[in-house]
């Protein structure tokens, strides 16, 4: 009889229990579903479509290493149109999805040169994707990959979980330093898988700065039995000295190059007085242009073309395709004053804090009064015609506490209220007739250079250049003087 065994002294290992990696794949999976990663739908790109439309950027962090790891979806948005005829009857190529023929299309290979990697990203650029997604540490300018079983870790998962949700778009892992733009990837296809290899070079190979090197390492990698001759694309770039039309910044009321005159290639013109705006304006100093001039050759068999060290047939004259790109970076300064003026709305202090609660110029004991007896009067005085003697102006500028001076004050009243300074009014207004203009839609903006219109484009110039709020109460305080002064004297008000 066999002897009874006691289950009690064998070990049992717990093979259920799930691993990092395990763990790692199962959310991967889940989100790249939700992505719809299998759906391969889409018709043939545009020239230069990929860096002309706009992206959708989707992104998910997964709680892996220290800091988690982030999985970046990007997609371009493109125009919606009819798919060719011959792409509906010919069905699915179980060899060629959308990502592979963007690999191939040359329509792609070539994009405008863009100064800024951050208005498309580098995966984009260099393979012509359409949709792709990255997975690369969460912070990764501290915390990036470095060692190889990292590097296996994840482009293993990326391998297994786009065969398990049949994934038809590439996965790619950010490896070393961000700076670098550094990625390895790979893409499945139901009958074809497609690997994404970089290599890192210090120093470009003597060899490798021609078409005759590159030629020579991309027949290394192919048999020696392989007949055909290879099909490249080249493109020569050379940047151009751009000629610029330099409008600094144009501050009103400051007098000065470099507020009244603009520069156009190092010759300084006037600005005229029909041209004057009371808004500060022009570009930032941080602000630039370039200009590219490009050539390219598109498909041509390697036989065709020679390129070496000593003679190339690239030369512009014989380019069959040449265009012309210009790259502007512009800072509009007008943009940022009006949105610090904007913050405006969010003061809380009252206009007395400012300048003083006698701010309208009146004596103590007309504060004390309600002011709407002096606009219910019904005893007016008779209307005084356009053309009149400048009344008293004693008072109307002095005695405002705030950052601007007397002489600035003025100037600034002899824009809004140019026939009550007739000595400096260079800026009149236009003799217009608004019968039979008013339109209810635009009830709440101020008529073009009308004196509301003035009065805004002044309180914006004070807040950016003469004193911010302090001196827009005391361009405030000194208005309502103004306007005190035509209602006493029964005077037409201008604009």
């Amino acid at each position: 009889m066999a002897e009874e065994i006691d289950d009690n002294d064998f070990y049992r290992e717990n093979f259920s229990a799930d691993t990092d990696w395990e763990v790692f794949n199962a959310q991967l999976g889940d989100i790249l579903r939700k992505w719809e990663v299998d759906v391969d739908i889409g018709v043939p790109l545009q020239p230069e479509e990929l860096f002309r439309c706009k992206w959708y950027v989707e992104t998910k962090t997964l709680d892996m290493l220290r800091n988690g790891i982030a999985v970046d979806y990007y997609e371009a948005q493109l125009k919606e149109r009819e798919p060719p005829a011959e792409g509906l009857s010919s069905g699915r190529c179980l060899q060629r999805t959308n990502c592979h023929h963007d690999l191939m299309c040359n329509w792609n290979s070539f994009g405008p040169p863009i100064r800024q990697s951050s208005e498309l990203h580098t995966l984009a650029r260099i393979y012509g994707l359409r949709r792709f997604v990255v997975l690369h540490p969460a912070n990764g300018a501290n915390n990036y990959m470095k060692s190889t079983s990292e590097f296996n870790f994840f482009l293993s998962a990326a391998a297994v979980v786009a065969g398990e949700v049949s994934s038809v778009v590439p996965i790619f892992v950010q490896i070393y330093d961000p700076k670098w733009n550094f990625y390895t990837g790979v893409s499945l296809a139901p009958a074809l898988r497609t690997n994404f290899r970089l290599i890192g070079l210090e120093q470009t190979p003597a060899e490798c700065r021609y078409l005759t090197g590159l030629l020579s390492l991309f027949h290394d990698k192919l048999p020696a039995s392989y007949p055909q001759s290879a099909m490249i694309s080249v493109r020569t770039t050379y940047s151009l000295d751009a000629v610029r039309i330099r409008i600094p910044l144009y501050v009103p009321f400051d007098h000065g190059l470099s507020s009244e005159d603009i520069a156009i290639d190092g010759d300084v013109e006037r600005l005229d007085v029909q041209h004057f705006y009371a808004l500060p304006h022009g570009y930032a100093p941080e602000s630039s242009t370039e200009s590219y001039l490009v050539y390219t050759w598109p498909e041509l068999s390697e036989n065709v073309a020679f390129d070496s060290e000593m003679r190339t047939d690239f030369v512009p004259s014989k380019a069959p395709l040449g265009k012309i790109y210009l790259s502007v970076e512009a800072f509009s300064y007008l943009t940022c004053c009006l949105r610090d003026y904007q913050a405006v709305a969010n003061v809380k202090r009252s206009l007395e804090s400012y300048v003083g609660r006698n701010f309208s110029g009146t004596s103590s004991g007309a504060e004390q009064t309600n002011p709407l007896d002096k606009l219910t009067e019904h005893k007016l005085s008779a209307r005084r015609e356009r053309t009149y003697e400048l009344p008293s102006q004693a008072g109307l500028t002095k005695r405002l506490p705030g950052p601007m001076t007397e002489s600035e004050l003025t100037e600034l009243l002899a824009y809004l209220f140019p026939d009550m300074h007739p000595e400096m009014a260079l800026f009149p207004y236009a003799k217009q007739s608004f019968k039979y203009k008013f339109d209810p839609m635009r009830i709440k903006s101020a008529v073009a250079d009308s004196l509301v219109c003035r009065l805004s484009c002044l309180l914006a110039t004070c807040h950016a250049h003469l004193g911010g709020v302090e001196g827009m109460a005391q361009l405030w305080a000194a208005f309502t003087r103004q306007l005190r002064l035509l209602w006493d004297n029964s005077l037409t008000v201008p604009g």
